[in-house]
């Protein structure tokens, strides 16, 4: 049997189904689940993200652009106000603090001279404000945008002649930020929130260094927030809530997502008795589709595996330009597939937490050119596949009927391979995925299940 063909068998066996292997919306207590979106509310967040910087520098006939990249980890802070303005919508302001251990580095050796140069974006700050639509009276998907600035620290050496130089400095960033988020209500005034952001910031020379910086930032924050309440509005017990669907989350299901996010990692380059090694930095767009099944074993978990295929925009460049001559190269990680199993928590029947695990595979394409001052033009390209493993969480929760929508960060890291002649690479990417599935549930629905807890 052919995969095309299994595929048809699994959505033919699904739609035979009867429509009550979906069971029907209920409404849950307001007691339990009420709708406490007004008000105060403060909160701690986890996360890792990464830096794509474009750096520019030159003189004395040379020159050289290249993206820089690198990936840590990041801890949070936050508090803010939100009102419910509307029985299905929420806005609200925050502010945030956030610390992080993101770093990049750039090195170059030739006979008889070397140079480095490092960049931390180790704090920033951020005033926002953020809009939502509430799914079902516990679960609200949102998108967040505002001011944000951000504290780099650059720090560099190179040796040259027998003379070495250094330099370090710390310099603040200006620019704005926007992503979506998931928030999902966990009961006596706590919910938690899987948020990402892309934050761009404007470009500076840094004085005295032959740099200029163009930084922006690709991050993933999982929150856990304390809700206070206030504004004068009344207790949740009083306040009518809307339909939470218990929903059937046994079954296969197929979707389709988009999304965007940053490729990074060391890359070493040599040739003759020079050599570089730099930390690149390239982002872009991605879409993909994605199928998968799902057991649901007791009342609040369940298990599954899913697979996808994902297309994706990103790319790293470098130019650099010589009395000689000027080259170009750039890498393209275009297309990745994974396979994974999931396993998930239901805080309330119809928005799931979950977490993911699982291998992955990418196509990377790598091109060069070379153009001598005497006209003559090289070019280079070529294609390889790499492995590696990919983590990360997500949430999901029930639209209508069969339909589910997710936001889904994604961390992978793949093996050091060597890309093109002498050429060495270790690609890792942050990702973040928004999408939509069909679930076609099979076996016991949720009251069954509920029964046998």
């Amino acid at each position: 049997m052919s995969w095309r063909t299994a595929i048809a068998s699994l959505v033919a066996a699904g739609a035979a189904l009867p429509a009550s292997a979906q069971t029907q919306p209920v409404t849950i207590p307001a007691k339990d689940f009420g709708p406490a979106w007004t008000g105060f509310y403060i909160g701690a967040a986890f996360g890792a993200g990464g830096l794509v910087n474009r750096i520019d520098t030159g003189g004395g006939g040379l020159g050289a652009s290249f993206n820089s990249g690198g990936s840590g980890v990041l801890g949070s802070i936050y508090g803010g106000v939100d009102y419910q303005v509307l029985p299905r919508a929420v806005i609200g302001v925050l502010a945030e603090a956030t610390l992080s251990s993101i770093s990049s580095t750039n090195s170059a050796t030739v006979p008889g001279a070397s140079a480095s140069i490092t960049s931390r974006p180790n704090f920033e700050w951020a005033v926002l404000a953020r809009a939502g639509f509430l799914a079902n009276s516990s679960t609200l998907f949102y998108f967040t945008g505002g001011y944000t600035g951000q504290n780099i620290q650059t720090s560099g050496t190179a040796f040259a002649g027998g003379q070495a130089a250094s330099f370090s400095r710390t310099d603040t960033f200006s620019g704005w930020t926007f992503g979506p988020g998931f928030e999902a209500m966990l009961g006596n005034n706590w919910a938690t929130k899987l948020e990402y952001r892309y934050s761009q910031y404007g470009g500076q020379s840094l004085g005295g260094t032959g740099f200029t910086m163009s930084p922006s930032t690709h991050t993933v924050r999982a929150g856990l927030t304390y809700k206070f309440g206030g504004l004068g509005v009344a207790p949740a017990e009083s306040r009518p809530t809307f339909n939470e669907p218990a929903f059937n989350w046994t079954g296969v299901y197929a979707g389709v997502a988009a999304g965007a996010g940053m490729s990074s990692g060391p890359v070493t380059a040599t040739a003759g008795g020079a050599s570089a090694t730099f930390d690149t930095g390239g982002q872009g767009l991605l879409a993909g589709v994605f199928i998968g099944a799902d057991y649901q074993f007791a009342r609040q978990a369940l298990v599954g595996v899913m697979a996808d295929f994902t297309w994706s925009g990103m790319q790293e460049t470098a130019t650099l330009t010589t009395p000689v001559g000027t080259g170009y190269a750039a890498v393209s990680p275009n297309r990745s597939w994974s396979v994974m199993g999931r396993v998930g928590y239901l805080p309330i029947p119809s928005t799931l937490l979950y977490g993911a695990v699982g291998y992955t595979g990418m196509n990377v394409k790598a091109t060069g050119t070379a153009v001598m001052a005497g006209g003559g033009t090289m070019f280079g390209e070529n294609d390889t596949s790499v492995s590696g493993w990919t983590v990360g969480p997500g949430i999901e929760t029930v639209i209508s009927g069969g339909w589910t929508t997710r936001l889904e960060y994604r961390y992978s890291q793949y093996e050091q391979k060597q890309v093109t002649w002498g050429v060495t690479a270790q690609p890792s990417m942050h990702t973040i995925r928004l999408g939509i599935a069909y679930k076609l549930g099979v076996g016991a629905n949720n009251n069954s299940i509920a029964a046998a807890d």
